[in-house]
């Protein structure tokens, strides 16, 4: 009698180590290939439902926060394999899938809803930019979609840009869009005349944006980019200043660090010859050929930008660059980002131009 009260409660410990395992230790093993398969499929099968195309799904590992195991993954669509779009980081977001308590899966989150709104966004902002900026332009964007819950606001990963650009007009206090909208121009200014012209053109932009709703929260940049970025030779002249040697220059009393002169100057005359040679439709196909991730700072705009102007609204400044709303604020100056007027709009020369233009003369009228 003894015997089997002790085999019962051995085989009752037994159980309990069982039961324990499958709980705590199961389900947080390291990833098998079998589970691995099964991941993919379910967040295939997800986003295939949820956004109408099929994904690529890899890179597939066990994560934690908070305490809580996950399986997380590298999503992209498809469509962008073997195109220009492949490799640009823009397109690539993550996919989530939470672990049940027995090892199975819960549902799928992922962040590639910002990348369809961002998109939408650009289609939906790009037909007043080209009717005033004309068609060699790229356009970048950026939303960040708000609902406010109790007395703060929370980011939303969605899409359908019309829809949420709706609910802000109709909830403005329950509702706002975050946009950081930067607009590349592939055309040098040759003269002041031009630069008015530039200037009239984006004040009447931002009176768009104003009718549209979208100016309360609004981080703007309009860049001018040097067009010889588009041509062939370009990327061979961008692999040689990444390795050569910086030196020092005072541009308008401002110290920067640019490419030897003569490589600056080799690089002007070539890619200026190349260029008279292309035509309009080859320039904006090399255009429209620039990936998204090269939009940027590191990419084409910090030795290529002649002339950029930022806009912050007010609102924008509060809410992300607070330091500076509140100096501006005292120092009572928060009304010049309200840009209710043209002298407000401020096209500035960027100190790390690389190219150098003479005239007729030999009069150097573009670089230092």
């Amino acid at each position: 009698m003894r015997n089997d009260e002790q085999s019962k409660t051995i085989k009752g410990i037994i159980l309990g180590v069982v039961i324990i395992l499958m709980i705590y230790i199961i389900p947080h093993m390291g990833i098998g290939g079998n589970k691995v398969e099964k991941v993919r499929q379910k967040i295939e099968e997800i986003l295939l439902e949820k956004y109408g195309e099929e994904f690529v799904v890899d890179r597939i590992g066990m994560r934690s926060a908070a305490g809580e195991k996950f399986y997380q993954a590298r999503i992209y669509p498809k469509a962008i394999v073997g195109t220009d779009k492949e490799g640009d980081k823009y397109y690539y977001k993550r996919a989530s899938v939470d672990i049940e308590t027995f090892g199975g899966l819960k549902g799928v989150a992922d962040t590639y809803g910002v990348v369809r709104m961002n998109n939408e966004a650009e289609e939906y902002l790009k037909e007043k930019a080209i009717e005033l900026f004309g068609k060699r332009i790229r356009l970048k964007v950026d939303v960040d979609y708000e609902r406010k819950s109790g007395v703060i606001f929370v980011t939303y990963y969605v899409s359908d840009f019309k829809k949420r650009l709706k609910e802000i007009r109709e909830m403005p206090d329950k509702r706002r869009m975050k946009l950081n909208l930067y607009i590349y121009i592939f055309d040098k200014i040759d003269n002041d005349e031009e630069k008015e012209k530039r200037r009239r053109e984006i004040f009447e932009y931002i009176g768009y944006l104003k009718k549209e709703g979208i100016f309360e929260y609004l981080e703007m940049g309009v860049i001018f980019i040097d067009e010889r970025v588009l041509t062939p030779s370009y990327k061979k002249y961008e692999g040689e200043i990444f390795i050569t040697k910086k030196k020092e220059v005072k541009v308008e009393g401002k110290t920067v660090y640019l490419p030897p002169m003569k490589l600056r100057k080799e690089m002007s005359k070539v890619l200026g010859e190349e260029l008279k040679e292309m035509s309009e439709d080859e320039r904006i196909n090399n255009m429209e050929n620039i990936n998204k991730e090269n939009l940027s700072y590191k990419g084409i705009r910090k030795y290529n930008s002649q002339y950029q102007t930022w806009i912050y609204s007010v609102e924008m400044l509060k809410a992300n660059y607070n330091t500076n709303y509140e100096k501006y604020k005292k120092e009572e100056k928060l009304n010049h980002y309200n840009f209710n007027t043209l002298e407000e709009i401020l096209l500035g020369k960027s100190f790390r131009y690389i190219y150098i233009d003479k005239n007729e003369k030999g009069d150097v009228i573009n670089g230092k």
